[in-house]
């Protein structure tokens, strides 16, 4: 697999010195597994929206068309299993919820752009117990790639 190193246009802030981000050209090169922790890590710590998921692979150099089929498999992924439940709010905020999605939607809403979009109502996911217990079993066993990942 063919992976470049460049280093990012800003600094990280605690060392002073430029950040590196793998840019990878392959939606073969991506471990799903990785980024299914990172997509539940996301949840953990308070997900704005579906919309993120997609920024969270934003350090790899893929198409636009693989960010959204990563996404969409890790999601439907984690959904299908129970470690997350998806809800529809309001607006951005996430003060106002909606609905909880049932499971049988799931496929209907990722099929319409409208809700990829921080600008109309809003589908977030919640990490659930089971998905708690999940990353704290799966998480010792790849912190070493999550820390790789994440920084």
């Amino acid at each position: 697999s063919k992976k470049i190193i460049v280093h990012a246009a800003a600094t990280a802030p605690s060392r002073g010195t430029l950040a590196p981000i793998v840019m990878t050209t392959r939606f073969e090169d991506i471990d799903l597994k990785i980024e299914k922790l990172v997509f539940l890590l996301n949840a953990e710590e308070g997900n704005p929206g579906i919309y993120e998921l997609t920024w969270e692979l934003g350090r790899f150099d893929l198409t636009i068309e693989d960010k959204y089929k990563i996404v969409r498999i890790v999601l439907t992924e984690i959904l299908n299993e129970d470690l997350v439940i998806l809800e529809k709010f309001k607006d951005f905020t996430l003060k106002e919820k909606i609905a909880t999605i049932d499971k049988t939607e799931i496929d209907k809403l990722l099929n319409n752009p409208f809700h990829w979009y921080p600008c109309n109502e809003i589908l977030s996911i919640i990490l659930t117990n089971k998905g708690i217990e999940y990353l704290d079993k799966e998480m010792p066993k790849y912190a070493e790639k999550i820390n790789e990942r994440l920084s």
